[in-house]
């Protein structure tokens, strides 16, 4: 994987490119009036898109989606995107829904590359913004719009909807087996990570090579979490966090420690999941990974269990849902993220794929799935695009220096 320096440089470029020359139908940004108040100026796709409504029917959009042309393209970095698709056609048979899983690298690049050549292939994304970038980088400088139809926004906090359309969360989890440790977890306090006894026996991915983990690692550093950690540290061993040399704070002193112990680096939520799971195991590891592998115990005989670490089990990974600007299907798109969000009539056939264990709804009226923790009761850190953007590169240069 592109190191997130090099890529964030070169994003930079291929957004100047835009700015120049991709976005030719794209007006002059909104000029203020003589009140001093901006005067809204829609471009050209903006209002044949009518990309800012929020009012819009399922039965109004489905007409004028068949008038498009009757398609809509997703692109989408789960597998379960085809059972989207044929649930969508299923529902609205006129239409033809195109899905393709890929990569989150390989999305951005491919939607990229289709972009700035005009070549507007892709409808609807589906992706996570792990570290604010796509706020950032594409909806601010409107390669990707956020649609958010209000009925269907009016059962979603509004910490989720602020600079995204979010369809469901996932976290970076830990998890321990539950056959070797049939009373709970051996690990509640964050810090135990960071006692001896767990050294080489912790599994997670590389920092340095995921961009998602290194989004995760960020989040500790930011907003009320150091503090949040200082406080937990005093809690389990009774005296006062001291910093090591270089550490600004309480969340760059846990990542030391962390990295002092040692972790089993592998390179898939999968092989950590396998390895914390499987049966039989006298002295099992235990590993963070996906939320989303809990699915899966029943399937591969796995007995992996969840762990609700305090005070933070660190910065949720929320799936994000944009219309892509200048697709030629926006009736077709609008209709399909309101689908793929569980729609307003009571068919939920879009979001059903999604609603899984290890995954939480972000609306008030779809209950997860059964066996899940109620997602107000788990300890997560709140994610905030502007702070872990800003300071991504830092933490992982620290990280980077610790060897």
């Amino acid at each position: 994987m592109l190191k997130h320096k090099k890529w964030l440089a070169g994003f930079l470029a291929v957004t100047m490119i835009f700015s120049l020359t991709a976005c030719g139908s794209k007006e002059e940004q909104p000029a203020e009036s003589e009140g001093g108040e901006a005067e809204t100026q829609l471009t050209e796709w903006e209002q044949k898109a009518n990309i800012f409504a929020t009012d819009e029917t399922d039965e109004e959009l489905y007409q004028q989606a068949i008038e498009e042309g009757g398609t809509v393209t997703l692109y989408s970095i789960s597998s379960r995107c085809g059972k989207v698709a044929e649930a969508f056609m299923a529902k609205y048979p006129e239409l033809k829904c195109e899905s393709f899983d890929i990569s989150t690298n390989e999305l951005l690049e491919k939607v990229t590359r289709e972009h700035e050549a005009g070549q507007y292939v892709a409808d609807v994304v589906h992706i996570k913004d792990q570290d604010g970038s796509l706020y950032n980088q594409y909806v601010k400088d409107k390669v990707f719009y956020l649609y958010q139809p209000a009925d269907i926004f009016s059962h979603i906090d509004s910490q989720y909807t602020d600079t995204a359309t979010p369809l469901y969360i996932e976290l970076t989890q830990l998890f321990y087996n539950a056959e070797t440790y049939p009373d709970g977890s051996p690990i509640t306090n964050i810090w135990q990570l960071t006692e001896p006894q767990w050294q080489g026996k912790i599994m997670m991915q590389n920092p340095l090579d995921n961009l998602s983990w290194g989004s995760w690692i960020t989040g500790f550093c930011v907003g009320e979490v150091p503090d949040q950690l200082a406080a937990a540290y005093k809690e389990l061993y009774g005296e006062d966090l001291v910093l090591s040399e270089g550490c600004a704070n309480a969340g760059y002193e846990f990542l030391k420690r962390l990295h002092d112990n040692k972790p089993t680096y592998t390179s898939s939520s999968d092989e950590i999941a396998e390895s914390v799971g499987t049966t039989g195991q006298s002295d099992p590891p235990v590993g963070f990974s996906a939320s989303s592998k809990l699915r899966k115990n029943e399937d591969n005989g796995w007995v992996l269990a969840p762990v609700n670490l305090y005070p933070t089990t660190g910065i949720p990974a929320i799936n994000t849902l944009y219309v892509v600007e200048g697709c030629q299907h926006p009736a077709a798109a609008k209709l399909l993220i309101r689908f793929m969000m569980g729609g307003i009539d009571g068919d939920t056939s879009g979001y059903d794929p999604f609603n899984t264990l290890g995954g939480w709804p972000v609306r008030d009226d779809i209950e997860p799935a059964e066996g899940s923790v109620p997602y107000a009761e788990m300890n997560v850190s709140p994610f905030d695009p502007d702070e872990i953007y800003v300071n991504y590169n830092t933490v992982r240069d620290f990280w980077q220096v610790l060897g």
